[in-house]
């Protein structure tokens, strides 16, 4: 085996970026993500809400609610409790009903013996989990208590709704530090003025990204204004959103009634299309921050006629107004209870979408390895000698040495001619090209799609890439 190490202008370390597509598809508080259905499994008994009734029995297969992606995806279609079998002594010659076999088994079900989950051991090293604060994990647990935690973290997108107010600014009591919001004390206006800061980051993008706007733009105040925020998680996105890609599609009864573009790739969502009218075409209706993955939608027009349609906050309580407008998109996202967004006339519900792309950076590894010429023509393989040599196998030994008789080289010469005999040449081929670190451990083996033929006049080099 032929060893060579690789050189500083042999390892190249990229950064590849990728502009992955996702979409979200919300219709009656149900979100199904890039258009994938809602799997469900064969456990706990749980349903799938359709809207039209429910079926598809069983848990969801990933083992988080409809509509989330799970982050491990540890516990594919696994039951909340198992089967623990304990040792009872007093038992003899009993037959298991369920395996038809003798045991001393007595079952019992473990509530999450069945589930993957990281747990540690209370020991006096002060491992914990990050699910337990210091205080709790001295108090709760003995020494030599198992500690565990669950995979089941999940993440999707959620939204806030804000109706309009009055009288709720941000203001300084003493003109230094303190602040508070005048007026209504509400925990939901806190949020708003939380991405103050960040907003005015882009403001050099475009001037709809201040808190608080005047002519000759429309006049329009953020923190009193009726709005509807949406929040994308960056396990959806990557590095951030891509901008320019995003697309906001209003529906009602399956018909398109309205359309957002950030066409300008500044943040600012215009309305590309309206039904009925284009009289605030190319207006801005929301703006989004790409880095923070939020869409902060303001247009409260209405868009096509009164459905009658039964809009939702976020709370899964009805808003009271029916008009189709932006300030009402993903009406009932993820709702406390799947509260459905059916209005009065039989038939005639809202589905909204949201499609972008994510720019993801990941790093790559490439590695150089080369087969010069006149290297590397010689092999190990039994197959490398001939196996037709009378001398194949033949070896004399004495009390202080061990001989074997010299074996030819295969002839493995490429020819044309079926009854001539070229040549000797050295060949070899090539099926694999292994990497080994300092220690000369084996850390990676790159297999070849197709056998190289190596002769001594030819030279290859072979690109390994690795995805850190």
């Amino acid at each position: 085996m032929a060893l060579f190490k690789f050189d500083d202008n042999d390892i190249f370390i990229n950064t590849l970026e990728s502009y992955p597509e996702y979409s979200f598809y919300i219709v009656s508080g149900t979100v199904y993500i890039d258009n994938y259905p809602n799997l469900s499994g064969s456990h706990d008994s749980y349903t799938v809400n359709t809207g039209i009734g429910n079926k598809f029995g069983g848990s969801p297969s990933l083992g988080v609610p409809d509509g989330f992606i799970s982050l491990y995806e540890y516990n594919i279609n696994r039951p909340s409790g198992s089967i623990v079998y304990e040792v009872d002594e007093t038992r003899t010659n009993l037959v298991d009903t369920e395996f038809g076999i003798e045991s001393v088994r007595v079952s019992e079900t473990d509530a999450t013996g069945s589930t993957i989950r990281p747990f540690v051991i209370r020991d006096g090293f002060k491992h914990s989990l990050k699910t337990f604060g210091d205080s709790d994990y001295n108090v709760l647990f003995e020494a030599g208590d198992l500690v565990d935690g669950a995979y089941k973290m999940s993440a999707s997108i959620t939204q806030y709704n804000y109706t309009a107010s009055t009288g709720r600014v941000l203001r300084m009591f003493d003109g230094k530090k303190s602040f508070a919001i005048s007026g209504q004390a509400s925990n939901q206006e806190a949020i708003k003025f939380s991405i103050r800061n960040t907003l005015k980051k882009y403001q050099f993008r475009s001037p709809h990204m201040k808190l608080v706007t005047s002519a000759p733009l429309p006049a329009r105040d953020l923190r009193l204004a009726e709005c509807a925020l949406t929040n994308v998680p960056s396990i959806f996105y990557g590095k951030k959103i891509k901008p320019g890609s995003v697309e906001l599609n209003y529906y009602v009864t399956g018909t398109l009634i309205g359309t957002l573009k950030d066409s300008a790739y500044n943040g600012e969502l215009k309305q590309t299309y309206q039904i009925g009218t284009t009289a605030r075409s190319g207006s801005v209706q929301g703006i989004i921050l790409y880095n923070e993955g939020l869409i902060i939608l303001t247009g409260s027009h209405q868009l096509g006629t009164d459905n009658s349609v039964v809009y939702v906050d976020h709370d899964g309580i009805s808003t009271g107004n029916t008009l189709n407008k932006w300030t009402h998109f993903g009406s009932g996202l993820h709702p406390p209870s799947h509260t459905p967004t059916i209005p009065a006339t039989l038939g005639v519900r809202p589905a909204f979408e949201i499609k972008y792309q994510g720019i993801s950076n990941k790093e790559t590894l490439l590695m150089m390895s080369y087969a010069r010429q006149g290297e590397l023509n010689w092999s190990n393989n039994p197959t490398f000698v001939d196996q037709t040599s009378p001398y194949l196998g033949v070896y004399t030994t004495s009390s202080y040495k061990y001989t074997e008789e010299d074996v030819l080289i295969a002839n493995v010469t490429d020819t044309q001619f079926a009854d001539y005999t070229p040549k000797q040449k050295k060949e070899t081929y090539i099926t694999k090209v292994a990497i080994y670190d300092d220690l000369k451990n084996l850390v990676g083996v790159a297999t070849l799609a197709n056998p190289v033929r190596k002769t001594e006049d030819r030279k290859y080099t072979f690109k390994l890439k690795i995805d850190l």
